[in-house]
């Protein structure tokens, strides 16, 4: 006698469905970890205003769940496939600062033109199915993309979690090394040998852990390794046309 193969068991959620209140809540923290710092990130890398920055997301991230009736929460961020391009276009500016309002809106305009591609690449997968963008863009063509895009950022991502240079308290020793790593394996650690509803929020766990660490190495050495630089030429909190 056959047996009938098992269906697949699906981890997570399908767009109809609805978690628990409190898994909604653990979700969204995992999402403002993730997503709010990558969308300033972009900013601060290319020298957009913050204010405009976080108004576009949230703007954009409300007009989807309108035009999806709220089946799909999806949250519009930043994207790092425009920071080799806009850094090219504009010659990048030191961490933090600000570009001229000029050279901003020529970037823009090639942002808004990229955004209508994306819009057309919509109807073409509506109309003709998905195979009709794959065979112009091959995952042998999106995985190298993507695998430049993580490249472009490594150095970002070793600078902020390696000790600041010049600094003469804790930030400048190898402890912020030592919470840094604590976080990274933290994270791997959850992420793949975690299971169930745990192992979908290994980058909000991974933090939690990494909070603790720092909080033994200040009960430790009575100073604090975090440090936050300071931004210039712009603010989180304010008017976009500020």
């Amino acid at each position: 006698m056959s047996k009938e193969p098992l269906e697949p068991k699906t981890i997570g959620y399908l767009p109809d469905e609805t978690p628990p209140f409190w898994k909604l809540i653990l979700y969204a923290l995992q999402q403002i970890i993730v997503m709010f710092p990558a969308t300033i990130l972009v900013a601060l890398l290319t020298g957009f205003h913050l204010a405009t920055t976080i108004f576009a997301s949230g703007f954009a991230t409300l007009g989807f769940i309108l035009v999806t009736k709220r089946k799909i929460p999806l949250y519009y961020g930043s994207s790092f496939s425009y920071l080799s391009a806009i850094i090219g276009l504009t010659g990048g500016v030191a961490f933090g600062e600000v570009l001229p309002d000029s050279a901003i809106s020529g970037v823009q305009f090639g942002i808004m033109a990229s955004g209508l591609v994306s819009i057309a690449a919509g109807f073409i997968v509506s109309r003709f199915g998905r195979s009709s963008i794959e065979k112009v863009l091959p995952p042998t063509v999106t995985g190298p993309i993507a695998m430049v895009i993580g490249l472009t950022l490594a150095a970002n991502a070793l600078s902020d979690a390696a000790p600041v240079a010049g600094a003469t308290d804790i930030t400048g020793t190898n402890w912020v090394w030592v919470v840094s790593l604590i976080t990274l394996v933290a994270t791997i650690l959850f992420s793949v040998y975690m299971k169930g509803f745990l192992g979908q929020i290994p980058l909000l766990l991974g933090p939690i852990v990494g909070c603790i660490a720092a909080a033994i190495v200040f009960l430790i050495t009575k100073q604090s390794a975090v440090h936050v630089p300071f931004v210039t030429g712009s603010r989180v909190c304010g008017h976009p046309a500020d």
